[in-house]
């Protein structure tokens, strides 16, 4: 049984009990492919993962990665992308033959709108994360062509896509399912994950889930069965890890 995981751990410290906690999940989620977004350097994980691939770090924020891969598996290559600083590609040497892992993060609700990540660009709310659909589109399907390998997109997608309801619009869910269609990917995230998540402490309310993984259909067909799960970004005792929850997909081959 193989396992691909993502997460977004919120910009972790070095030396906090936080960041402590995020450790300890990851180690027990022990995924052989995870991708962390909103992630940092302090985040050392090379015992547990010898391979390892990163955007590149801004400038305002040097010990901040948006992105990281981390494999178990032999990475053989790194993909340059549209942008380097957001997502983060490369190519997994695995047991069952070579895959392409595209890590990213889709622009939230407000950006270009407010604030610093972004910068006031004028945009109104979800253009960004629009525009930013058929840019990601566009490169996930060069990358494709490229490398004729299939492909596995993983991370916060910013919009919570079962049912069509929680975090998005209709509009914005629709154009990333449209190009999913057009490169034959399924987001097998967008689905059920209550019998896994809990009600927040604090928000009393169970978390729409935005963190996603896509997967090439020629890849899909080839596993025996797969499992789709998820984790609390809060522990048992009630103590946040993060404000993102985790998702992963266990299989068969």
């Amino acid at each position: 049984m193989y396992k691909i995981a993502t997460w977004n751990v919120e910009r972790p410290k070095k030396g906090t009990e936080k960041t402590a906690l995020v450790m300890e999940k990851i180690e027990e989620i022990n995924a052989d492919i995870l991708v962390l977004t909103e992630s940092a350097v302090s985040m050392s994980l090379a015992e547990l993962y010898p391979f390892s691939v990163h955007s590149l770090a801004y400038e305002r924020t040097p010990e901040e990665l948006w992105v990281s891969i981390f494999s178990k598996w032999k990475i053989t290559k790194q993909i340059e992308t549209f942008d380097n600083f957001r997502t983060a590609c490369a190519v997994v040497e695995t047991p069952f033959g070579k895959v392409i892992v595209f890590g990213t993060i889709i622009p939230y609700h407000q950006a270009g709108v407010s604030g610093v990540r972004y910068g006031c660009l004028g945009y109104k709310q979800w253009e960004y994360h629009e525009k930013d659909l058929h840019q990601q589109a566009k490169e996930w399907g060069r990358i494709l062509e490229q490398e004729g390998l299939p492909i596995l997109v993983m991370g916060d997608f910013n919009q919570s896509r079962y049912n069509n309801q929680g975090y998005g619009t209709e509009k914005v869910r629709q154009i990333l399912s449209d190009y999913l269609s057009q490169l034959d990917l399924t987001c097998i995230t967008e689905c059920d994950l209550s019998s896994f998540l809990h009600i927040d402490p604090i928000k009393h309310k169970v978390r729409n889930n935005i963190e996603h993984i896509c997967i090439s259909n020629t890849f899909i067909r080839k596993v025996k069965g797969y499992q789709v799960g998820a984790w609390d970004h809060f522990t048992e005792q009630g103590k946040y890890m993060s404000d993102h929850n985790g998702v992963f997909v266990s299989f068969e081959m």
